[in-house]
């Protein structure tokens, strides 16, 4: 094949044609094309063609699951791309049939039909290096004849300019080409060895004409076949030597298999025909599961309803009917309801969806200039159920009675019957609207250390604008009189979001926050206390009573207990949302604290608080679940990749697993107390306790701003008084079996960065979460255990203790096959741990499961505050001779 001529699927030249660097770009875009490909041809099963709005909104409603690159990718060449990758898998006879009719046109994504051949041409014949003006291109009359009447002006101008900016690069790269000394070497990291190059297979096709029918036909066959190979490969299968194919792609040879004859001869390919490429892959098993990679972790139920697709379907003889009307008349916040369903073409992949507010269709959408779609329904539901949920006949019956638990979120609600499953929904029929008695009302109280150790922040959430009403807190010691205190109020809005889904169809009023500072506590003490509104009538609305313990006082020598956890997320009592058996910990996490919460001080959630992932009614649904435990003990919060990361935000990794939220429901729902809030960041005390929360979603490496803050929060605990020094970050920046894959055993640069400031200020744990399954350390510095004990440690602190707690509620992770000789402990359930610090010398560790609270691993630490100053191996203090 030639050199000089053959192109990628992508419309690069070939690797062969590049640099390294250029070469490991395009093995980039091949998993990125994979990606895109199999999302879109699952979101549109059927073979016909699709829009721009319906491309729109597709990439928005699943923002979150496509790579970081593709996100950042300019909107209109995402739009291109897609559309491209559509029309090829499902019309690959049309696809052929434009290769083989222009054999010769330039490689532009958006030709798609005649009209814009001049226009390509057009843009080919200018010789500026800069972009071509939209002037210039309203004044060219085929543009204004023929293409005007088809496309918005603004995507007009915008799919030309990228076009040519496209061309200008390609000129560019065409005159900054070298040719490839046969050893250059790849470099990859530090001293990768690059591999030799597979002996030339035989290729006849190589002497055939590229612009000739026979190899454009041939070519066309191997890309068929190619998908194919891809599509197993989708699939999970293919590790198997057996299956050369698969195992070629697995090796990641993706497009140059067909194109460079040194890796692969697509004469192969064309040898085989496609039944026989399909058993190859498919009777060689699934390739192994990633180690630490649970089935559905971290997908969001919501995320698999392809709302923006819904299309209207009702049928005369369909109902939903919903009751009681009203809920909460005797002030709760939450209540049963009971749906009632009849279809008269009933199927197993029905469904019901809870909306609110109740009206959903298109009325509620933001302006929109590409709603062509309709009804176009723009906002997700809150949860759902399938129809035969509760009723196996319905599939006969066409009947079901469903049971739902709401609570109040600020709206009515209303719920709708849909057909055709998950990701093809026709809406089918709507119910009658219900609505809680006070839908406004104060709801869903959370406690928070403040800035100083006698003082506690109450944050809730309402309806109430601070227009409409003054928030404040009624309270005082138990049995004495009461006091009020201002509350500040916060919200945010659909433009503060960063990305999809958050800023489309997961997007929801989140209501008032609001937050009251109670200041000059008395250490040790019961307090009450109820949130209130005070109307401009001059009335009250109240929540219910709730009561508190006060902090100790630094120091103060007396029983506390700590509970810490990470990714615990939601779940819903009713059964509903349930996917994959979504998040099936989290109940019996939050059950088991709730039972025992009589023996908690204190509370950490070190990180992937809800999963809510963009859509925000599931934050309503979190701090419902979590009140008991929150309005009662204070429930301090890490920042994690659920909450923090969207791309282009600041976050240190440039993923989206926050589906758009970028930390503003997080930072405004729980008050932390940092100094800014955006860092989250920060110190607390709690008696004898120093704790030092690390974001690990900001840069925390040596010489950044976090790094001087772990520092300092670190060199302030004063061991006397203070002597359990803790560490708490959401990401593993110490040690986890469970990262045995590259090697690292943690995030990446962690340990080098901070293991130095862990062993000098001589911390005694270290906490952290992101792998959801439980691990135990020794005594640790630098991969080596430094105390040979496994269950109670005493003397001095040469070592941190590591410890993985991310089994709060989201699927479990698994361990790798390497035995570590730093973990003691391993278990891969949900669980917690709890720390019990009897005095300054004697702290009693316990790892308890959410299935029943029995502790299946402990240790203890007894040690004096000698111990504590006694020179460790790189923490020692400077000494000179008195």
């Amino acid at each position: 094949m030639s050199n000089s001529t053959e192109q990628t699927l992508d419309d690069e030249p070939r690797p062969s044609d590049r640099s390294t660097n250029n070469k490991l770009r395009e093995d980039q875009q091949a998993q990125e094309w994979e990606t895109l490909a199999r999302a879109w041809v699952s979101a549109f099963p059927e073979a016909k063609a699709v829009n721009v709005s319906q491309v729109e909104v597709w990439i928005d409603s699943n923002f979150c699951s496509l790579p970081a690159e593709l996100q950042s990718m300019p909107r209109s060449e995402l739009i291109e791309r897609l559309i491209s990758i559509q029309n090829y898998l499902r019309f690959p006879s049309h696809s052929q049939e434009k290769e083989l009719s222009q054999p010769d046109l330039p490689p532009a994504r958006f030709q798609r039909t005649d009209q814009w051949i001049p226009v390509y041409s057009w843009l080919e014949s200018l010789d500026s290096d800069e972009v071509v003006k939209s002037k210039d291109i309203s004044d060219n009359p085929q543009i204004k004849d023929q293409l005007c009447s088809r496309h918005s002006r603004y995507h007009l101008m915008h799919y030309i300019k990228k076009c040519h900016l496209k061309i200008i690069k390609r000129r560019e790269k065409k005159v900054g080409l070298q040719p490839l000394n046969n050893e250059t070497t790849l470099k990859v990291q530090k001293d990768v060895v690059a591999k030799k190059p597979a002996p030339v297979l035989s290729n006849p096709l190589n002497n055939l004409p590229k612009d000739s029918d026979m190899y454009l036909a041939k070519r066309n066959e191997a890309l068929r076949k190619f998908e194919m190979c891809r599509f197993c490969k989708w699939l999970g299968y293919g590790d198997s030597d057996s299956c050369i194919l698969c195992a070629i792609i697995t090796a990641q040879e993706s497009y140059a298999m067909i194109f460079i004859p040194q890796l692969f001869s697509f004469t192969s390919l064309l040898a085989m025909n496609e039944s026989t490429i399909m058993l190859m892959c498919l009777n060689f098993g699934p390739a192994a599961a990633v180690a630490h990679a649970g089935n559905g972790d971290g997908v969001q139920p919501l995320s698999k309803i392809a709302i923006h697709k819904a299309v209207y379907a009702y049928h005369e003889n369909a109902s939903v009917k919903a009751h009681p009307l009203v809920l909460g008349t005797k002030g709760a916040d939450s209540d049963w309801i009971t749906v009632e369903v009849e279809c008269p073409k009933p199927s197993e992949d029905d469904w019901i969806a809870v909306f609110s507010p109740a009206n959903f269709n298109s009325s509620t959408c933001p302006p929109s200039d590409d709603m062509e779609q309709f009804p176009y329904i723009c906002s997700a539901p809150i949860k759902y159920k399938y129809a035969n949920d509760s009723n196996a006949e319905y599939n006969k019956t066409g009947k079901a009675s469903l049971k739902f638990q709401l609570i109040n979120q600020r709206a009515d609600f209303s719920f709708a019957l849909f057909s055709g499953g998950l990701s093809d929904p026709k809406l089918e029929a709507v119910s009658n609207s219900i609505s809680f008695a006070n839908p406004k009302a104060p709801l869903y109280p959370r406690l928070s250390q403040g800035k100083s150790w006698n003082e506690m922040t109450v944050t809730w959430t309402s309806g109430y604008n601070i227009i409409e009403a003054v928030p404040f807190v009624e309270w005082g010691l138990k049995g004495e009189s009461q006091t009020r205190s201002p509350a500040g109020t916060l919200t945010f809005h659909r433009n503060s979001m960063c990305a999809p889904p958050a800023r489309t169809v997961g997007w929801r009023d989140p209501g008032f926050i609001h937050t009251s500072f109670l200041k000059d506590l008395w250490p040790n003490s019961v307090y009450t206390y109820k949130l209130g509104h005070k109307l401009p009538n001059g009335s009250y609305v109240w929540s219910k009573s709730y009561s508190f313990k006060s902090s100790p006082y630094p120091g103060q020598d007396s029983l506390q207990r700590v509970v810490i956890f990470g990714d615990m997320g939601k779940a819903e009592r009713d059964g509903s949302n349930e996917y994959s058996n979504y998040q099936p910990g989290s109940l019996n996490t939050t059950d088991q604290l709730i039972k025992d919460l009589k023996n908690v001080d204190i509370v950490f959630h070190i990180g992937d608080i809800t999963y809510a992932n963009g859509y925000i009614s599931q934050w309503d649904q979190f701090t419902s679940q979590v009140e008991p435990i929150a309005s009662t003990v204070p429930y301090m919060i890490a920042s994690g990749n659920h909450e923090r990361d969207t791309p282009n935000s600041g976050s240190f990794y440039d993923g989206n697993d926050s589906g758009g939220e970028c930390g503003v429901l997080a930072e405004t729902m729980f008050y932390v107390p940092a100094e800014n809030r955006a860092k989250f960041w920060y110190s607390t005390d709690y008696g004898m306790f120093h704790f030092c929360i690390a974001d690990s979603e900001h840069d925390w490496r040596e010489g950044s701003e976090q790094y001087k803050f772990i520092e300092k929060c670190l060199a302030s605990a004063d061991r006397q008084k203070q002597p359990w020094l803790i560490f708490v970050a959401h990401r593993v920046l110490g040690y986890s079996s469970s990262y045995w894959q590259d090697g690292s055993f943690g995030e990446p640069m962690g340990r080098e960065s901070l293991q130095g400031l862990w062993q000098k200020y001589k911390v005694d744990i270290a906490f952290f979460g992101h792998i959801h399954n439980y691990e135990r350390t020794c005594p640790v510095y630098q991969d080596r255990c430094m105390n040979t004990e496994k269950s109670h440690y005493s003397g001095a602190v040469n070592g941190t203790i590591h410890i993985v707690v991310g089994g709060g509620g989201s699927h479990l992770s698994g361990f790798g096959p390497i035995q570590t000789s730093w973990s003691l402990y391993k278990d891969s359930d949900f669980g917690f741990v709890k720390l019990t610090a009897f005095n300054h010398s004697s702290l009693l560790f316990e790892y308890k499961k959410s299935s029943d609270g029995k502790v299946y691993d402990s240790f203890t630490i007894s040690r004096d505050y000698r111990d504590v100053l006694a020179c460790v191996y790189d923490g020692c203090e400077p000494t000179t001779l008195g």
